[in-house]
């Protein structure tokens, strides 16, 4: 601890989940019943209209023929699971967030009037509560959703396709075909601070990272090698 900087930090199974799986699981295929969902072992068929990407406490769903399928409208079926927390989309420019716990929408896009205390700017519009945003004056504090807005415009753009990301409630996972599950343990992936602030230790040294989110530790680690 003299010679040498530590740093020891965790990334999983730090939110937990509830021990009754009727609350605990949220099966994605049976929401989604009324629409042809892809088989793993079978991939894309002539007929298929969604195929899901379940990563524990969130998921990618996509839609293989939005002119017909919409974004809005499988949003509107997940909206009637109070189990989901977040479902959000792009539209042109705009992200727009629907929650089972409120009415109308959020839209925001990048570049606005609107501040974060991550230095970003953010146009914003709709109801705010979704994503448990506080406004003061220009400035945008989170609270429940760390880094809410960069995490999921980040997230909306990061491939060319046409899908939701969606964020189960503390408590509650995803499952689809073949998916793992936690009931009664922990688990990780999604937008709430459960999933979001992990475990880090560090010794050795005087400095920290200009803020608490793992994107800040690339350059305060470099800084540290220099």
């Amino acid at each position: 601890m003299k010679d040498h900087c530590w740093i020891v930090m965790g990334d999983n199974g730090q939110a937990p989940i509830d021990a009754d799986r009727k609350k605990a699981l949220i099966d994605l295929r049976q929401l989604l019943r009324s629409y042809r969902v892809m088989k793993l072992k079978e991939g894309i068929k002539e007929n298929d209209q969604i195929v899901l990407g379940v990563n524990e406490r969130m998921a990618f769903i996509y839609s293989l023929n939005p002119k017909h399928l919409p974004l809005s409208d499988l949003a509107k079926t997940l909206q009637k699971d109070d189990r989901i927390d977040v479902i959000a989309w792009k539209e042109e420019e705009s992200v727009h967030v629907i929650s089972p716990a409120y009415d109308g929408e959020l839209r925001f896009k990048v570049a606005g009037e609107y501040i974060d205390e991550y230095e970003q700017s953010w146009s914003l519009t709709g109801n705010t509560d979704i994503l448990n945003l506080e406004l003061k004056n220009n400035k945008i504090l989170y609270n429940n959703y760390p880094d809410a807005l960069a995490r999921l415009y980040s997230a909306l753009t990061s491939h060319e396709e046409n899908y939701l990301v969606i964020s189960a409630k503390p408590g509650s996972e995803f499952i689809g075909e073949g998916s793992p599950t936690h009931v009664g343990g922990a688990s990780h992936g999604g937008l709430h601070k459960q999933d979001s602030l992990v475990p880090m230790i560090v010794t050795g040294v005087d400095s920290s990272p200009k803020h608490l989110r793992i994107v800040d530790l690339r350059d305060w680690i470099l800084s540290l090698i220099d």
